[in-house]
């Protein structure tokens, strides 16, 4: 979405940025209340961890974003992207150590 925002809809890199968190927050909410309704699949210790890093992090991340230009903030974007990638990537494509896991895996 924010890559569209920015190159498409030509809005500024920290309003899309900011504009993108924020739908983020109101589809995070939804999808967990729907989880925990219907399949009771939340576990409120993790969703509460989640929640206090992505507080932190939205904070150190706005506080990074007033110091950085625009096409900084898209070099940053485009890095972590690319990260992610490689490690989607690496994960889909290296040999598991062992095939069998125990106590968990489906």
């Amino acid at each position: 979405m924010l890559p569209v925002m920015i190159y498409i809809l030509g809005i500024p890199t920290l309003k899309a940025v900011g504009t993108s968190l924020f739908t983020v927050l109101f589809t995070a909410a939804n999808v967990t209340l729907v989880q925990a309704m219907v399949n009771k699949t939340v576990d409120v210790l993790l969703a509460l961890l989640l929640l206090l890093g992505s507080a932190v992090g939205a904070q150190l991340g706005a506080r990074i974003g007033r110091r950085l230009k625009g096409e900084q903030l898209r070099i940053v974007f485009s890095l972590v992207v690319l990260g992610v990638m490689v490690k989607m990537a690496h994960d889909l494509l290296a040999t598991p150590s062992s095939m069998i896991v125990l106590g968990g895996g489906h």
